[in-house]
C-alpha cells in the first residue's frame, strides 16, 4: 500500500512538474549528483552502480548483463576491421564491474572511470578476486567530467559507456561526453554507447530536476537525436540495436549505439 501510494504522488509530481515546464539549472543538478554518488548509503546507490548482491544485482543477473554486452560487442565489431585482443578499453562508468569481469579480459589494460572512488574499490576487488589485474582505476568530479583526458592513459581502442547516459544530469552534460569518448579514442578506434531513449510519451523525456528522486531518467535521447549528436561529435555509427524491454534490471528502452573514431588518412576503413 505504501509502495503504491509512493508511485501516485511520484507520477502526480512528475504531471505537475511537466505542466509548468519547471527544471533546475545544470549546475544545481550536478551538485545533486555529486551528493548523491558520494552517498554510499543512498537508497538505488549499489543498484545504478551495479555492485553484485545484496541492494545491489544478485550475482547470477550481475554476471549476465556483462556477458550480454560482451556478446552485443562482438557482434558490433564483425561490421569493423578492429583488431583483438586490444591493447586499452576505457569504461566510462565501470560500476561494480559486471563489464569489467568480462572486458577486461580482452585488453592489456582495462581503465575504469567512476565518479565514486568506493565503486572503484569494488570494482577492482572484483576484477582480483577473479584473478584479473590489469585494472587502471580513474575517479573524477562529476562536475568535470573533461578531467578525464588528463588522467586516462592514451589512446583507447574501446570507449565502453553503458547504463550510465540514463544517469548524467542533462542531455547537454551527456553531449560532453561522447565529445570525451571521440578525444580518448585512437583513430579507428570504437565507442560503444548505450542511452536510454525516449518516445511521443511525456513520461520518457529527461527530468531535468530532483536528481536524486530520477537519477534513472534524468536524460534521455530521441534514437535519431543521438545518432546525430555523435556525427556532430566527429563518429561514424556504424550499428544500432534496441532493447525495449531489459528483465534482468527492469527497466525498458535502451539502445546501444556502435561508434567509429575515422581513421585519420581517409576517414573510412
Amino acid at each position: 500500500m505504501k509502495q503504491s501510494l509512493g508511485r501516485l504522488l511520484k507520477r502526480t509530481l512528475l504531471s505537475a512538474t511537466r505542466l509548468v515546464g519547471y527544471r533546475q539549472s545544470e549546475q544545481k543538478i550536478i551538485g545533486q549528483a555529486r551528493e548523491f554518488w558520494h552517498d554510499t548509503d543512498a537508497s538505488q546507490f549499489r543498484a545504478y552502480s551495479h555492485w553484485p548482491g545484496e541492494q545491489g544485482v544478485s550475482g547470477a543477473a550481475w554476471l549476465e548483463l556483462g556477458r550480454q554486452h560482451m556478446h552485443l560487442f562482438d557482434e558490433f565489431s564483425k561490421v569493423t576491421s578492429l583488431q583483438r585482443p586490444l591493447k586499452r578499453i576505457i569504461e566510462w562508468g565501470c560500476g561494480g564491474g559486471s563489464n569489467a569481469i568480462h572486458f577486461a579480459k580482452e585488453t592489456q589494460q582495462f581503465v575504469g572511470v567512476d565518479v565514486s572512488q568506493a565503486t572503484l574499490d569494488e570494482c577492482g576487488n572484483n576484477l582480483q578476486r577473479a584473478g584479473i589485474n590489469n585494472f587502471f582505476p580513474v575517479l573524477i568530479d562529476v562536475a568535470s567530467p573533461e578531467a578525464a583526458l588528463k588522467s586516462v592513459p592514451m589512446p583507447c581502442d574501446l570507449f565502453l559507456c553503458t547504463y550510465v547516459m540514463e544517469l548524467v544530469p542533462t542531455p547537454e552534460y551527456g553531449k560532453r561526453i561522447v565529445d570525451i569518448a571521440f578525444k580518448l579514442l585512437r583513430p579507428g578506434g570504437l565507442a560503444m554507447i548505450q542511452i536510454k531513449y525516449s518516445t511521443a510519451s511525456a513520461e520518457t523525456r529527461p527530468r531535468r530536476w530532483g536528481y536524486r528522486y530520477n537519477a534513472a531518467n534524468m536524460t534521455t535521447y530521441p534514437i535519431d537525436v543521438f545518432w546525430e549528436l555523435a556525427q556532430v561529435a566527429g563518429f561514424e555509427p556504424r550499428s544500432l540495436t534496441l532493447r525495449p524491454k531489459q528483465e534482468l534490471v527492469g527497466d525498458e528502452r535502451y539502445a546501444y549505439y556502435m561508434l567509429k573514431r575515422p581513421n585519420v588518412s581517409n576517414g573510412v576503413e
